[in-house]
């Protein structure tokens, strides 16, 4: 009663949902949307206050508000096909790399250290899905240190898993099948819940069944 995984670790976080958040895939893809990228020294990202100011030459980047402005670390890593690439944030306060920063108390910052929940987060399909991912990967795969490989990273956006060294190509390939449709299942799953969110926009909303239609 009232253990972890009771509901009531939860109590204590606030929603998600209610707080605005800055994306990295969506400030890559508009980086990556201006032709004349490369033509500029700097490239402004509009926030709901103030803006994300992108050094072009440096390929660095910093968060302003009026006359205060905090250095916002970026990295770039292959995406799931290891040919596309995805930008993501490091987290102001820890370090840690993440898609998305919240803003909370008039900052940026992770997930984690906003102390903040999805609304559906205990919902038992995702959490389903996500065991049955470490299940392919550690077990049937014996790649028990991704983590380690992967310090920042979910198990859902794990894009390489070497094949075990006496594995058949037949096995590997049909495990790994497996586990690129329950990745693709577990970001439908993800963006259908952000879908029903009372807080998004009509456009934001569209934007998001765009980009399911898409998947």
């Amino acid at each position: 009663m009232g253990g972890y995984g009771s509901g009531g670790h939860n109590k204590t976080h606030r929603r998600l949902e209610n707080f605005h958040r800055i994306d990295s895939f969506s400030f890559y893809d508009y980086l990556m949307g201006d032709k004349y990228l490369f033509c500029k020294e700097t490239v402004k990202y509009p926030l709901v206050r103030g803006d994300i100011v992108y050094y072009v030459g440096e390929k660095t980047a910093e968060i302003r508000e009026g006359d205060s402005y905090t250095d916002l670390i970026l990295s770039r890593v292959p995406g799931i096909d290891g040919k596309s690439v995805r930008m993501y944030f490091h987290c102001p306060y820890c370090g840690r790399r993440v898609r998305y920063l919240y803003r909370r108390q008039e900052r940026y910052m992770c997930r984690n250290c906003a102390k903040l929940n999805y609304a559906s987060q205990q919902k038992s399909g995702m959490d389903e899905m996500r065991l049955k991912m470490e299940r392919i990967v550690e077990k049937e795969l014996g790649y028990t240190w991704w983590y380690k490989d992967y310090p920042n990273a979910c198990i859902s956006d794990l894009w390489h898993i070497p094949k075990p060294r006496y594995m058949r190509w037949e096995k590997y390939e049909r495990l790994l099948k497996e586990f690129r449709q329950l990745q693709k299942d577990y970001e439908r799953a993800f963006w259908m819940g952000m879908a029903r969110c009372s807080m998004l926009s009509g456009k934001e909303k569209a934007g998001i069944m765009n980009h399911l239609n898409s998947l």
